[in-house]
């Protein structure tokens, strides 16, 4: 993994961040990418918020990205701090992350606990409480923390999560190449698929949106920049409204967009998983009688604005052989249901304050 051949704070700050609720292997080229472009704290302190987002897109939870920008200003201005509770005061780091930069980077002798190292402990000492509660996450720190090695916590926590995220899987665990097998309490006792336990979850809500794709006389796509705050801050999509058909989307999207709309077909439809709820999206081509109020018009193929992976994979999608040209914008003065609108920050707040996402497989692959 590139971000264990190196102990600046830097480098393993953004790896730390970057692996937040994704895999190694989705990390890597993003990671390499990033250093890339932004190889210092400098350079990354300097960028456009598009920018680190550009680069971001497609790795999800895009909080993270806005959070790193901003920390990094902070740091610029004020160095590195040394110590778990010095990272905890910067946006965006959380108790694992604060513990891990500060082991790896300045061999603070402090335990970083996250979903992997809590899946190994589990295992290893053979703790039957499930790991996402109180009690079960309190006896594997308190097991681990037993057998942290003193000024040698960054190799320590590296290990764990390294073990964690190739060997021991949450499932079908690789047991039969793991180096600590013979001191595994759970390999032992032929209980490797049942530890960790979890409490039972409800299955997730399902919902429904409408995406507008919206295409100038010369085929371009239309989007919008989403608010700051919310699901995919700050990057660029579809125009979107939560609602089950056409019917009732078109009222809302007509305050978003500013203009009438009129159904042209219907294009497909995809899922994506988000931390708390199944969306299901579905396209639907439209014609404006005018030209949008907001939102830029960009080719699909090469958009040139940060966009999330599932619209991405519509564009690329639309930008294939084929998609039929839309007829071209006629000028028509403002539509009555148009003018008696609320504004455009009101309509699409309302759908956008959602929790963070997570990429599945959809039909637009």
């Amino acid at each position: 993994l590139p971000w264990r051949r190196t102990r600046d704070p830097y480098r393993v700050w953004v790896s730390e961040v970057m692996l937040q609720q994704t895999r190694a292997e989705v990390v890597i080229p993003y990671y390499r990418k990033f250093m890339r472009v932004f190889p210092t704290l400098r350079a990354l302190a300097r960028a456009r918020e598009q920018s680190v987002l550009s680069l971001w897109a497609g790795l999800g939870y895009y909080a993270r990205a806005r959070n790193l920008h901003r920390a990094a200003r902070i740091l610029a201005r004020g160095g590195f701090p040394t110590t778990a509770e010095g990272w905890r005061r910067l946006p965006g780091v959380g108790p694992y992350t604060a513990a891990a930069v500060a082991s790896i980077a300045f061999g603070q002798d402090v335990l970083a606990l996250d979903g992997n190292v809590l899946r190994v402990g589990a295992r290893l000492v053979g703790i039957r409480d499930p790991i996402d509660g109180a009690i079960g996450r309190r006896r594997v720190r308190e097991a681990l923390e037993q057998l942290l090695p003193s000024g040698q916590a960054g190799a320590f926590n590296q290990a764990l999560m390294d073990l964690g995220s190739t060997i021991c899987l949450p499932k079908r665990p690789r047991c039969g190449v793991c180096p600590v097998r013979a001191w595994c309490a759970a390999a032992r006792g032929g209980q490797e698929d049942r530890l960790p336990r979890r409490r039972s979850r409800p299955p997730k809500a399902l919902r429904h949106f409408v995406l507008a794709l919206v295409r100038d006389p010369s085929g371009r796509v239309l989007l919008v920049r989403r608010p700051r705050n919310g699901v995919w801050g700050g990057l660029w999509a579809l125009p979107e409204v939560e609602a089950r058909g056409w019917r009732a989307a078109k009222p809302g999207l007509e305050c978003l967009l500013g203009v009438p709309l009129r159904r042209r077909r219907s294009v497909g439809e995809l899922r994506h998983t988000f931390t708390h709820f199944v969306a299901v999206y579905t396209v639907v081509e439209v014609e404006v009688e005018a030209r949008p109020r907001t939102g830029r018009f960009v080719r699909a193929d090469s958009p040139g604005v940060p966009v999330p992976a599932p619209i991405r994979n519509v564009l690329r999608w639309l930008s294939r052989p084929d998609p039929r040209k839309p007829g071209s914008p006629r000028k028509a003065p403002p539509h009555k249901s148009v003018r008696a609108c609320r504004s455009h920050a009101d309509v699409s707040s309302q759908h956008l304050a959602y929790p963070h996402d997570r990429q599945v497989r959809h039909p637009f692959s």
